[in-house]
């Protein structure tokens, strides 16, 4: 988890840096923090209306310009030819729906988050756990976790 706050250091997002590092079979395969790329920055430089603006955590996301962290990692991964499945994702804010989404989908099979509690109104929070029941192991860490358990 140490790492993921590390990756979150290099986010450039004014609303708050995430950090994410896949794991498989021990070693770091990819890292990835939230922002945006390129000449600007910081998102508020590029226009983002999400973090301008404000809204809930997780939501809104339609008007963000920002990637997450948790895509970072899984792009970088993919950029580098570096297989996701069977692999651990540790990430310093419970990964939004969307990214947990595209986790499955990636071949992620275990997620661990530390960072602030929240929670989607109960409808979709509803779906969010069917989501993580398909996981092999989806928890809440302590911040002061540093090994990283593959």
């Amino acid at each position: 988890m140490a790492r993921a706050w590390q990756a979150a250091a290099r986010s450039n997002c004014i609303r708050r840096a995430v950090g994410a590092v896949l794991v498989r079979d021990g070693q770091i395969i990819a890292e990835g923090w939230n922002g945006v790329a390129g000449e600007y920055p910081d998102c508020r430089a590029a226009g983002c209306r999400r973090c301008i603006e404000g809204g809930a955590t997780g939501s809104g996301y339609e008007s963000c310009i920002c990637i997450h962290a948790e895509q970072s990692a899984v792009a970088q991964a993919a950029r580098n030819g570096i297989a996701t499945e069977g692999s651990s994702l540790y990430v310093n804010l419970r990964p939004c729906l969307q990214c947990l989404t595209l986790c499955l989908a990636a071949g992620v099979n275990r997620v661990f988050f530390a960072g602030d509690s929240w929670e989607y109104p109960s409808e979709v929070e509803r779906i969010y756990c069917v989501l993580c029941d398909r996981l092999d192991e989806f928890a809440r860490v302590d911040n002061s976790v540093a090994a990283l358990e593959d």
